[in-house]
């Protein structure tokens, strides 16, 4: 049952939970420590508690308060307020270090949003009790408090439970949840995705319902929500729900289009995605551009491969760009990410092209290959070649070849540690500027 009536909070002593101190970050214990040394409630919040409970190593450590935001200002010398609708605290350690930190929460009384089919997204800058602040997050999972005062767990909606079960549930209606933010429907995806979880029933049945109102949402958050489903090694999973749950067709059109068309739950796409979460062909963490090359690869591959069948004379870089620049306008992509992803496409279709016709010996195409492989495009192009391998959706003798022509030309002299070629170097050698003699001689010499 998804809609809660909410009693008395679970509290579970350190006796019978796994959370340790020594896997607290320190800095954010002695935040804890100040806070309730000068007389305020202060509990380590969200995905830090989850994380632990699960034996991950949580990515941040977030601390809610009933100090209000001056307050915490007043008692940390290194804090800084930020945010319009809501001030949190920003307590900074070092250079790159952040423990945010929030006062308790509640949600406004009459709420519009539970009689309204309209999207609502009201002012909730109002301070309320821990149990309010609790019930006011998005899903059970996350809504988990741990006390330093005497190390035990405090659960107000049920968290503990679905954490055990491996359910993502909604606090409250989902429907009215999902109405107050529309962007709570990816997040359910992304942590289902992530701790390979079951997204409750009732919260699932929200989210095909209300799909369409993801795109109420604005551009910058669903791209950052979009980037975030790649996270993880989760990438596979995520985009997976996006499609079964219906939104892909509001996000992603032109995915949700390939998907349907070349077999659905059996789509490339798929396997794709599942080369990327090995990072077998990546060094370390894969680029935003590589990112979003493996999802829109297939359908720009179809796409110029269909603009070739009608004859159509357009360059492959002016039918990727055409197609790019709709996805790019409807999230407000960097043009630097936009452009490093239409490369990425042009550089497939011109590894495919001299695969299929490997270059001869002239000098002249020998140049070009080697600018080719020198470029700092290349690795990402070679990684995504890797992936469609591996997804079968091309001929492995075209990876060979170019895995063979890298190595030729790290191994021939002359051409290691040269600088990457970018689109403005000429193919011409470059003409030296010799300086003129000095008509005389420098006084002391």
């Amino acid at each position: 049952m998804t809609v809660m009536g909410f009693g008395k909070p679970t509290i579970v002593s350190r006796s019978k939970h796994t959370v340790s101190r020594k896997d607290i970050d320190p800095d954010a214990l002695s935040v804890l420590r100040h806070l309730n040394r000068n007389g305020h409630k202060a509990y380590l919040v969200g995905g830090g508690v989850r994380d632990l409970l699960l034996g991950h190593k949580p990515k941040d450590f977030d601390i809610s308060t009933d100090a209000e935001p001056q307050q915490i200002k007043k008692l940390f010398r290194n804090c800084m307020l930020i945010g319009r609708r809501f001030r949190l605290a920003h307590i900074r350690f070092g250079r790159d270090k952040v423990i945010e930190t929030s006062t308790f929460r509640r949600t406004p009384e009459n709420n519009p949003a539970a009689e309204s089919e309209d999207l609502v997204q009201w002012d909730d800058n109002v301070f309320g009790s821990p149990a309010e602040d609790a019930r006011r997050r998005d899903f059970t999972v996350n809504a988990l408090f741990y006390d330093l005062s005497d190390f035990s767990l405090i659960d107000h909606v049920g968290g503990i439970t679905d954490l055990r079960k491996g359910l993502i549930r909604s606090i409250g209606d989902p429907n009215v949840r999902f109405r107050e933010d529309p962007v709570r429907m990816l997040r359910a995806i992304r942590f289902a995705a992530r701790l390979g979880f079951r997204i409750e029933s009732a919260t699932r049945k929200a989210i095909i319902r209300h799909h369409a109102d993801i795109n109420l949402a604005s551009p910058s958050r669903l791209l950052d929500e979009i980037i975030k489903l790649f996270m993880f090694h989760s990438s596979e999973a995520s985009f997976f729900l996006l499609w079964e749950l219906k939104l892909m067709s509001m996000l992603l059109p032109e995915v949700d289009a390939y998907v349907n068309a070349n077999g659905g739950r059996e789509a490339p796409i798929w396997r794709h995605l599942a080369a990327l979460d090995s990072e077998e062909h990546t060094e370390g963490a894969a680029s935003v551009t590589l990112m979003l090359g493996v999802l829109f690869c297939d359908p720009v591959m179809r796409h110029v491969a269909t603009a070739r069948q009608a004859h159509d004379e357009a360059s492959d870089a002016e039918l990727i760009d055409g197609f790019m620049q709709g996805v790019s306008e409807r999230f407000k992509i960097p043009k630097a990410v936009r452009y490093g992803c239409v490369r990425l496409f042009e550089n497939q279709c011109r590894m495919d092209l001299l695969a299929a016709a490997p270059p001869d010996n002239k000098p002249r195409r020998k140049a070009m290959i080697r600018r080719f492989v020198q470029h700092d495009s290349f690795t990402d192009s070679l990684a995504l070649l890797e992936m469609r391998t591996v997804a079968g959706t091309i001929d492995p003798e075209c990876l060979s070849l170019w895995r063979h022509i890298q190595e030729s030309e790290g191994a021939e002299g002359g051409t290691a540690g040269e600088p990457a070629v970018t689109e403005s170097t000429s193919t011409n050698p470059v003409r030296r500027r010799h300086r003129r003699k000095p008509r005389h001689a420098p006084s002391g010499s």
